[in-house]
């Protein structure tokens, strides 16, 4: 498509009226996420994404390309997203819910990120967990910017609501109380919010739930605080979560074949509980008490375990204080992780930036297309011949000719041109006392 993609495989996606597809860039030699939709209803989904293409954030997907081609006699309208790498979030929560400390950390990043598109009057307008990635790097990722919202209101008749501030910031808290129940809020009560979401974050949810709000990304800014540190190895810190109850005895039953009240029963479970406990305290107990710890004998010896530590207090950061500044520097600290990587990768040579800025000033040249993909590929390889290994041999024989050279010229008798004992004879002519010349010059 374009000369310059290819559909790769065809994925499930939840917004009627386009395809999405699993693309390689052929130019870049990377992969894509590319939207396929018919060339006739295309132009309010152009405009949407041409207006969006110059946003340049890395936990927005970037607009790659967008236009038509013609495939198989049809005019077809193509979209090319940026594929960012990591987990999808509804496949987590469809099985975990997540800590409200993880599911803060997401919303209000995103946040951050489309505060400054509202100044722009740029909105989302279809924010949900399908929508969102977690990459390795702990970097939440929304796609679907100016193209979900559009393609929900062609197929819903106009019924969907017009991308605004007031939406994407009830949508924001909408996808935080999904993260931490794994239900949509409308099914949800104030009872329902876990009781260790407090402070600005739970106002925020009750407000969501009672009431009208929120209406402003301002405010889900200031239920969640920055926390990048959260969301770093994140797929790790998912694989370490309970599973879901209801999600368990489904696959339990998938399993076994039998409901999960028959396969674990009270005495399992006592027994198991029984197992921990004694397991608990040989891993506290002393060395020497270990063995009498394992035999079941724990009625005197509860008294030789320590004690446990009780929790530090949590004191309030005040405004102003070193807290404050803290945060400003891992603001700082989770950029820089985000322009790492999303400039990772070989760097350009000379040539191939050469290249660049001339197919950039004429695109539509093939010649400066090919050059550039050649000048990339020679790039992104490392060469056949060992260069470190080469210049240091050339480095070593340059020293030893140097050597050589210099003892050469040592042993070399020094040689003069002119003699001094015997000078050449002057060609002055003859000196005369008058001035008559004399008889011989005649």
């Amino acid at each position: 498509m374009a000369r310059r993609f290819t559909l790769v495989a065809r994925e499930d996606f939840d917004v009627a009226g386009a395809a999405r597809w699993h693309a390689k860039d052929e130019r870049l030699r990377k992969d894509v996420t590319a939207y396929t939709l018919p060339g006739d209803d295309s132009l309010s989904v152009l405009s949407a994404v041409a207006r969006v293409s110059s946003v340049r954030d890395p936990r927005l997907a970037r607009v790659v390309a967008s236009g038509t081609d013609a495939v198989d006699d049809a005019s077809v309208a193509y979209v090319i997203v940026d594929r960012p790498r990591g987990v999808v979030l509804e496949d987590v929560i469809a099985r975990r819910d997540l800590t409200p400390r993880l599911a803060g950390a997401i919303v209000g990043s995103l946040s951050r990120a489309l505060v400054p598109l509202d100044a722009r009057g740029i909105h989302h307008g279809a924010i949900r967990s399908t929508a969102v990635t977690v990459s390795d790097a702990g970097i939440p990722v929304l796609t679907g910017l100016g193209l979900d919202a559009v393609l929900m209101e062609q197929s819903d008749g106009g019924d969907h609501e017009s991308p605004s501030e007031k939406g994407d910031a009830q949508a924001l808290t909408r996808l935080f109380l999904r993260c931490l129940t794994g239900s949509d809020a409308d099914l949800l009560t104030v009872d329902d919010i876990p009781s260790e979401v407090s402070g600005p974050a739970r106002g925020l949810c009750v407000s969501l739930l009672t009431g009208d709000g929120p209406t402003a990304l301002s405010e889900v800014v200031a239920a969640f605080p920055p926390d990048h540190v959260a969301l770093r190895g994140f797929p790790s810190a998912v694989r370490s979560m309970p599973l879901r109850a209801e999600v368990a005895r489904a696959e339990l039953r998938e399993t076994v074949g039998k409901p999960a009240t028959e396969v674990v029963t009270l005495v399992t479970l006592s027994r198991a509980a029984a197992v921990c406990a004694v397991a608990h305290a040989v891993q506290r107990s002393a060395p020497d008490l270990a063995p009498e710890v394992e035999a079941g004998r724990l009625t005197w010896i509860r008294a030789a375990l320590p004690a446990p530590t009780p929790p530090a207090p949590t004191v309030d950061p005040v405004p102003g204080s070193a807290e404050d500044e803290r945060a400003l520097f891992d603001d700082l600290e989770a950029y820089d992780e985000m322009v790492d990587a999303q400039n990772s990768g070989p760097s350009r040579s000379v040539w191939e930036a050469l290249l660049y800025r001339l197919h950039t000033r004429w695109p539509e040249s093939d010649t400066l297309a090919r050059l550039h993909d050649e000048a990339h590929a020679r790039a992104a390889t490392p060469g056949p011949i060992p260069t470190r290994a080469l210049l240091m041999t050339g480095g070593v024989a340059l020293v030893i000719f140097a050597v050589m050279t210099a003892l050469s010229l040592l042993a070399a008798p020094i040689e003069v041109e002119q003699d001094r004992h015997n000078p050449p004879s002057h060609t002055y002519p003859v000196y005369t006392f008058s001035p008559t010349a004399s008889p011989s010059e005649e």
